[in-house]
């Protein structure tokens, strides 16, 4: 089906299964992506999603252009696809734990829109990062020009629409589009190292401070379950525990409650 999903030390994973298309993202895959998310979403033992692309020559390509004279070809197709992705990447955005994407080669266009619907992008020395829709004559939704503008600023989104050319890990790490590079050699070392760390981490603290970077302004409901999520942390057992591990010098032990 496109998609690898499996479960190991408090963290679920998805990757994206098309190698000889180099992890482009077809309908199905899209509609799979939402299952696994809605299903990892009730599973109280996952502390952290990873979302990677399958062998070590891309995160993803962008969308299955094999597709396009089939589900782009007409307007009900064309919508079909768009809900599918749009529905996924709304899910992953809204995901209430930890979400990485680790990216190893291309991520193109709707990876790279992928990608962005994560809280963390890590990446591999070699990967290249690009949204070619100028280069095509697409138009991009305008929640994921305004996502991209967020994360990046305004300035850097528009260099990055406007020329649709391929960028380096380094200059994507200089225009905030990705938060970490490593060398191929310490690639996988380093991000289960931070993967680690992230789980060992009080789940609690890590929601409340999710759920406020993300909330809307001025959005009284979302203020109020901010107020109310960081109330639960000061009468949690893991606060307690935070407390006591501080005074007796080792490392505390997290159970989300």
């Amino acid at each position: 089906n496109g998609i690898i999903t499996y479960t190991e030390n408090k963290v679920g994973y998805i990757k994206l299964d098309n190698p000889n298309k180099l992890n482009a993202v077809n309908i199905e895959m899209w509609k799979n992506i939402e299952l696994i998310l809605n299903d990892f979403k009730n599973n109280s033992d996952i502390r952290c999603l990873v979302l990677r692309g399958a062998g070590s020559k891309s995160f993803s390509a962008g969308a299955d252009i094999s597709e396009f004279n089939n589900n782009r070809s007409n307007g009900e197709e064309v919508k079909r696809y768009d809900e599918a992705s749009k529905n996924s990447m709304k899910l992953l955005q809204k995901f209430s734990k930890p979400t990485i994407a680790v990216i190893d080669g291309y991520c193109i266009g709707g990876g790279l829109a992928i990608a962005l619907s994560c809280d963390l992008r890590l990446a591999s020395e070699k990967s290249t990062f690009a949204i070619p829709a100028a280069k095509l004559g697409l138009a991009y939704d305008y929640a994921g020009v305004k996502r991209l503008r967020d994360i990046v600023g305004p300035s850097n989104a528009k260099y990055i629409f406007y020329t649709a050319e391929q960028l380096s890990s380094e200059e994507a790490l200089r225009m905030r589009l990705i938060e970490k590079v490593f060398k191929k050699d310490v690639f996988e070392e380093e991000i289960t190292k931070i993967i680690n760390i992230i789980c060992e981490n009080a789940p609690l603290t890590i929601e409340a401070v999710k759920m406020s970077i993300d909330a809307e302004d001025n959005n009284e409901e979302e203020y109020n379950k901010c107020l109310q999520a960081e109330k639960d942390c000061f009468e949690s057992k893991d606060y307690k525990e935070g407390r006591l591990a501080f005074a007796e010098k080792r490392k505390p032990n997290f159970k989300g409650h």
